[in-house]
């Protein structure tokens, strides 16, 4: 299953204040929202990200960012390579990369959408890849470079275990010193570090015993709700929530249905009900009560135009994480793409949701990590 995906998505909004640092900013309006509609889907919401979208970068996906007055694109790219990525902001002056919640801010005055580029493994700074970790200190790396092209998020392993530290197979597996000293570079060098489930639990216990700024779950679900090895346990919930970061959850139905309890008929085609948004508001619920409405956010985990490989076929996919799906991954029901967030913020409010939490998790709480992250 090729998905490293975590893509950020905004709503146009009227003037709203997000906290960045000691500073706040005002965004204003998308100039192409108008009337009525403009009312409707940004009278409160201000940056709205939706994390975890690693649909494969094309003009139909700016076309519905764009329609859902999305603001930012968090992506989470399969390769460590950036080319393909900053080629196709080439090829559309509708979007456009951001290394900074400025770049954000600018390219939504200006009617833009915001790529982030993230990681969800670290492959590219592993010793066959040209770094040199053996002889001299400190370790050179091609963090920096990384870095100067765009990286802003990134987790250190994608459920293989690897020289940094424990992937999902192995969760009581440490964070090793040559991935401590690459959190400790990410953190200088304001790379946003995420422990989202591909991460083994004691690795990303690990992270978070050491780090100084905040830390995030990128796309990932609440183990307590569901018993599945990709979901977070809540002492990884709270250990986030106490750095300063948030989680985003993940719309992916298997993380959200399927669990231990059904590992065993991986092979028969049988699957339990569909989750529905209100299933998925659930998340925001549980994390409301465990955390408090400053760290949810959304991480869906959205892919497009990308087959889906048999999980039982594949040694980094366990039975209790994911069932025969098809050929495309299903995602919640009412909540398959950007274009249903709507469907979302519908059944917050039907809840009970304050206009200000809305905004918090719609994007605001994003926009305050990236500014305490970040060096830019």
């Amino acid at each position: 299953m090729q998905r490293r995906d975590f893509l950020k998505a905004g709503a146009a909004g009227m003037a709203l204040t997000l906290a960045q640092g000691p500073a706040r900013a005002q965004v204003e309006p998308r100039a192409d929202v108008q009337g009525a509609d403009a009312k409707d889907t940004a009278e409160d919401l201000g940056v709205v990200v939706i994390g975890g979208d690693g649909s494969i970068p094309a003009k139909s996906m700016v076309d519905k960012y764009l329609a859902a007055h999305a603001d930012v694109w968090h992506y989470l790219p399969n390769l460590p390579e950036f080319s393909q990525d900053l080629e196709f902001l080439d090829t559309d002056p509708r979007i456009r990369l951001a290394k900074s919640t400025k770049d954000i801010l600018a390219n939504k005055a200006a009617g833009k959408i915001s790529m982030v580029i993230g990681w969800q493994d670290s492959a590219a700074l592993e010793e066959e890849n040209g770094n040199d970790w053996r002889f001299s200190r400190p370790p050179k790396t091609k963090l920096r470079e990384y870095y100067e092209l765009g990286l802003r998020t990134a987790n250190l392993a994608y459920q293989i275990s690897n020289q940094f530290g424990g992937g999902l197979l192995d969760p009581e597996a440490r964070l090793t010193s040559q991935g401590k000293y690459i959190i400790g570079k990410m953190q200088d060098l304001g790379i946003l570090v995420d422990v989202c489930g591909h991460t083994g639990v004691q690795t990303a216990l690990d992270v978070i015993a050491m780090a100084r700024r905040p830390v995030v779950i990128t796309h990932g679900t609440c183990r307590a709700l569901n018993d599945n090895p990709r979901g977070s346990p809540d002492k990884v919930i709270e250990g986030v929530a106490r750095t300063g970061g948030l989680m985003g959850i993940a719309a992916i139905d298997a993380f959200l249905t399927w669990g231990v309890k059904d590992a065993a008929g991986v092979d028969t085609g049988l699957r339990p009900p569909r989750a529905t948004v209100a299933r998925y508001v659930d998340e925001f619920d549980h994390l409301k009560r465990l955390v408090g409405i400053d760290h949810i956010a959304f991480g869906t985990d959205f892919t497009t135009d990308v087959e889906n490989a048999d999980p039982s076929q594949l040694f980094e996919i366990p039975p209790e994480m994911m069932y025969k799906e098809g050929p495309k991954i299903l995602y919640v029901d009412g909540f398959e793409s950007v274009s249903d967030i709507g469907n979302v913020r519908a059944e917050m409010e039907k809840r009970g949701y304050t206009a200000e939490e809305i905004a918090k998790v719609f994007g605001g709480n994003w926009m305050r990590v990236f500014g305490e992250a970040w060096n830019a």
